[in-house]
């Protein structure tokens, strides 16, 4: 997003909160993540290009990442601290798309 404005939401996650997957015959697929009273569902344009593709590959590896992640804390029992890791922000893996 060269050049415009960015939007930011930051989505506290909890037990409690859910993803979806819908497929569908006739249109593109949703991908919603739903916390407390926010539903944020990922929707794509009708005719999808090579860059469409390379986001749901990369949405795919960084929720991986986060799975592992979280899995790490949750079996070594430390609790983490609020924020983004120092590496994440110096090499912008890790930020939305």
């Amino acid at each position: 997003m060269a050049g415009g404005r960015m939007s930011a939401l930051s989505l506290p996650i909890d037990g409690a909160a859910s993803t979806e997957f819908r497929a569908f015959r006739a249109r593109t697929p949703l991908f919603t993540v739903s916390a407390g009273r926010v539903l944020v569902t990922l929707t794509l344009p009708e005719r999808l290009n090579a860059g469409d593709v390379e986001f749901a590959r990369r949405l795919a590896e960084q929720a991986a990442a986060y799975a592992v992640e979280v899995e790490r804390l949750y079996r070594s029992g430390r609790r983490p601290s609020l924020g983004r890791s120092s590496s994440a922000r110096s090499s912008g893996k890790g930020a939305a798309a």
